[in-house]
């Protein structure tokens, strides 16, 4: 049996290492987590631990397949590929580009995955999708603030005085931190979990504070008001290292803490005890999550957050810092993207009602690397809208409910089946990922896939002839880090020496000022307040009782991973989590099956009791699939974060009953 070292490439903090073993038939038949990686630490979360079934599931797409009178039936690769391309060109011939629809998200984050992305940037005047539906809220807040993304290495976290889990729960999304929390708290640091859901550590938490969902900016600017009155900000800090803290101290007049407590249904008492916590424990880590910014005030909650954190000097120095992401590798994405040439954008949002209202309207669509159905806002109006396109075409590993709605399904591999580079936004290491086994049936790797269209389609500016090729050009990008892909073929994984793993310690921000900035002109310029501000949820004005937070599941990256059944064990049937008191004040029972509904549609899921979260919040995990009868996205409505263009996925409020 052999054994090869290769890394997780999904959407995820922990980027995990990992152990392939493969018989002597060729087949992949174990994987473990890497032990001597220093984060992964020999052990995986249970994504990690389905993949073999995933890689020989009896549902996994085989074949191409194309529908014919309403039936996928199989088809030869010629066959489909011949298709796709001619239909591509007569469809530009006849309604030109603007009439071709691309959507592109992050189902795998190997390093040439956007090839599709290039293949229509080098088209050209196409359609594309703007807008994120993950974080970029927050990424607009940061580079306000900071002029840039950066963070701590977790491995730097057992520095910290104070551990402050605001809006992250590590045991779903970030499993892998939670060694370095414990080394934190074993070195007599303290915890401080901020969170309107139960995270799992409480047990282990000094202080547990729950904001109501959204009202996140207005907690952290009373914590800064209270510091700000009692002198217990860091002014050598402020003053060496920060622009407009006086303009910043004026907007906190407008955060005395009985309003805040109003705001956010916390008592007056812990939000002081928030601000303590920061002021008394530094050095403290802020370990940011992603669900705070998904508001329509989302990217002021994460200014807020980093305007506590800077007024009392928990920036650049060990244990420190505001964790949310890097940048540091965006340059390896820009570069296999190319320059972006497309002739109109829709918003990621609002998807559905941008093709159903588009003029001229599209005709073909390309849908790679997602399963916008189940993932964007409003599936009920999305699924609609694919219906209405003539040809739409998707390459996937299994038949999603994006994939049911094509006209052609393209089988793609899994990255055991091919070799390529996987960075993150969230570790320091370049990881080598080398073909571990064949492809399972058919299967052809996406860079081939649009290698073979453009040749079919004599594209122009796309030179490349094989996925080899592309690779070589796209690990280019890591030769400024000394890193190149026959090193990494050599060596494996390497640690980038040029992150350092503390962030802004030379406090050189990228910002005009070259300082942190709680006061930002450029924001001001953008049409933003220039310091953060609570900016109220949009779904205030919604006549319904509950805040739907439909957080990210511990089994699930979004929609992937549910169709094994190792994940279906541990994770059978959706849950509706809700307050134990609230449950029974109506009357409801655990293990009963409930509607839950808006204005936007309704759901079905089963009811369980949490006695730890807010009376007014529900809870269910995104990511279940339509036939569930739990995808969450059929309450969500079309709503974006103030700034960054996020989907305010979490800026919701439903009713519920048996």
């Amino acid at each position: 049996m052999k054994f090869y070292r290769t890394a997780c490439p999904r959407d995820c903090l922990d980027c995990c290492s990992m152990l392939a073993y493969v018989d002597e038939k060729g087949r992949l038949v174990r994987v473990k987590g890497d032990p001597d990686h220093p984060v992964t630490r020999g052990y995986l979360c249970p994504k990690g631990n389905s993949y073999v079934e995933l890689v020989y599931h009896p549902e996994r797409l085989l074949y191409p397949l194309m529908k014919k009178n309403g039936r996928f039936l199989r088809v030869s690769w010629d066959e489909a590929l011949d298709f796709v391309a001619k239909r591509l060109a007569e469809v530009i011939e006849k309604y030109g580009p603007l009439s071709i629809l691309h959507y592109h998200y992050s189902g795998s984050e190997a390093l040439t995955k956007h090839i599709d992305t290039r293949f229509f940037n080098a088209l050209g005047g196409i359609t594309a999708v703007k807008g994120d539906l993950c974080f970029s809220a927050g990424l607009a807040a940061q580079v306000y603030d900071f002029g840039g993304l950066s963070q701590n290495s977790i491995e730097d976290l057992p520095n910290a005085r104070g551990c402050v889990l605001w809006g992250r729960n590590v045991k779903s999304t970030n499993l892998h931190a939670l060694p370095f929390i414990a080394e934190c708290r074993k070195k007599k640091g303290r915890i401080a979990v901020v969170n309107p859901l139960s995270t799992g550590l409480e047990d282990m938490a000094d202080l547990v504070v729950r904001p109501r969902p959204g009202s996140d900016a207005a907690l952290a600017l009373g914590a800064c008001r209270y510091l700000v009155e009692r002198g217990l900000v860091d002014r050598k800090f402020i003053e060496k290292y920060t622009f407009g803290f006086d303009r910043f101290k004026e907007v906190l007049e407008d955060y005395p803490l009985e309003k805040v407590s109003q705001i956010t249904g916390v008592h007056v008492e812990d939000i002081a005890n928030l601000a303590r916590f920061y002021a008394e424990n530094t050095p403290v880590t802020t370990l940011l999550g992603y669900g705070l910014q998904r508001y329509n005030g989302g990217g002021n909650a994460v200014r807020a957050i980093d305007a506590l954190a800077a007024a009392t000097g928990n920036i650049g120095r060990p244990g420190a810092g505001v964790s949310y992401c890097s940048d540091i590798y965006w340059e390896a994405g820009s570069r296999v993207k190319g320059i972006s040439a497309a002739g109109r954008t829709f918003n990621v949002w609002s998807l559905g009602e941008d093709i159903l209202n588009a003029d001229p309207p599209v005709k073909m669509a390309f849908i790679t690397n997602a399963n916008p159905v189940v993932n964007a806002p409003d599936s009920a109006e999305l699924v609609k809208a694919l219906k209405s396109i003539e040809t739409v075409v998707v390459v996937d590993l299994f038949m999603t409910d994006t994939a049911r709605q094509a006209d052609v399904v393209l089988p793609c591999t899994t990255f055991f089946e091919e070799e390529n580079v996987k960075v993150s936004s969230w570790s320091p290491w370049i990881y080598y990922c080398p073909k571990v086994i064949e492809p399972v049936g058919e299967a052809r790797p996406d860079e081939e896939i649009f290698i073979e269209l453009a040749e079919r389609i004599k594209l122009e500016d796309f030179p490349w002839k094989s996925k080899e090729e592309f690779l070589d050009y796209a690990a280019g990008a890591f030769e400024k880090f000394g890193v190149s892909l026959s090193r990494l073929r050599k060596e494996g994984h390497i640690k980038n020496p040029s992150i350092p793993d503390v962030a802004w310690q030379d406090k050189k921000f990228r910002t005009p000022s070259g300082r942190f900035e709680f006061y930002s002109q450029r924001a001001l310029s953008e049409g933003q307040s220039p310091t953060a501000v609570y900016v109220a949820p949009e779904s205030e004005k919604d006549p319904y009782p509950y805040h739907l937070i439909t957080c990210h599941s511990r089994y699930r990256i979004h929609s992937q991973f549910q169709v094994t059944e190792y994940i279906k064990r541990l994770n059978p049937v959706p849950k509706l989590y809700i307050n134990s008191e609230e449950g029974a004040r109506l009357r409801l029972k655990e293990g009963q099956e409930v509607e839950i509904f808006n204005d936007v549609g309704s759901i079905r899921a089963i009811v369980y009791f949490d006695p730890a979260m807010r009376k007014d919040t529900v809870s269910l995990e995104s990511g279940w699939n339509v036939e569930s009868g739990a995808c969450s996205n059929f309450l969500v409505p079309p709503r974006v974060s103030e700034m960054g263009g996020c989907a305010a996925l979490y800026d919701v409020k439903v009713s519920i009953k048996a």
